[in-house]
């Protein structure tokens, strides 16, 4: 019950900031459509005829698979520098579930409402470039939250570091930006990069829109196994960096 009333809670706490600051929301996603549709003109201009359509199309679905991971790469870490702003990360302390839990269940809230600022992105871009591929959402959905549970976990070491160190955001825009190069490296069958957080669930994503390739049962298994890999170790070294915090007297500190 306690679990249901938190996540609840979260929920409501992420549809009313989303309300509250839609200015901020409706201005990210402009940005981030803009940023695209330079990056598309500005490949077919100097690409002309020598790029195809599905280069187009791995390009449009790369940028959307890097956002999500951009916002949930920057979740846990990020919320922990604001509340520590805000001076109320002491009072997220005093849930009978642990700050660890209350972090958790907003990250994964965060990413389901980040699934609306995704679509949105999606069919925007399509609309502007003429690209129309068809999507099963459902899957989309489903394969982006799997896969970007291991940038949670990511995220949670970013977050234990900021408990004790407080200032990680040239750390976080390193990691982000390097996922560009990162998710055109091969991944299946497997490889060592396979074992990389999110790599091989993007890989599947941008292959089964694209290209419709299909995997089978036992990727997916691999994916989630990754990702759960990820998310445990993630949480192991926020919980060990949180007692640093608790023992240097850094937690009230910014």
């Amino acid at each position: 019950m306690k679990t249901l009333s938190l996540i609840s809670a979260e929920g409501r706490m992420m549809y009313w900031s989303l309300r509250r600051y839609m200015f901020n929301t409706v201005g990210m996603v402009a940005a981030l459509f803009v940023i695209f549709m330079g990056m598309f003109w500005g490949v077919k201009s100097i690409g002309g005829s020598g790029v195809t359509g599905d280069s187009l199309d791995s390009m449009l679905v790369g940028y959307i698979l890097w956002v999500s991971a951009m916002l949930a790469l920057g979740n846990t870490g990020g919320e922990i520098l604001s509340e520590s702003q805000r001076g109320t990360l002491e009072q997220l302390y005093l849930s009978p579930l642990g700050a660890h839990k209350v972090f958790l269940y907003r990250a994964l809230t965060n990413i389901v409402f980040n699934f609306m600022v995704i679509t949105v992105m999606l069919y925007l871009s399509m609309a502007a470039t003429g690209r129309w591929m068809h999507i099963n959402l459902l899957h989309l959905y489903a394969m982006i939250f799997v896969s970007t549970l291991s940038l949670v976990g990511v995220s949670f070491m970013m977050g234990g570091l900021g408990l004790v160190h407080k200032k990680i955001s040239s750390i976080n825009g390193i990691l982000s930006f390097g996922l560009i190069g990162l998710m055109l490296l091969p991944t299946y069958p497997v490889t060592p990069y396979s074992f990389l957080p999110f790599i091989a669930g993007a890989a599947a994503i941008r292959k089964s829109i694209v290209e419709g390739t299909g995997f089978p049962v036992w990727w997916y298994m691999f994916i989630a196994a990754n990702s759960m890999l990820y998310l445990a170790a993630g949480l192991f070294v926020f919980r060990k960096m949180e007692t640093k915090a608790r023992r240097l007297n850094k937690m009230n500190q910014y």
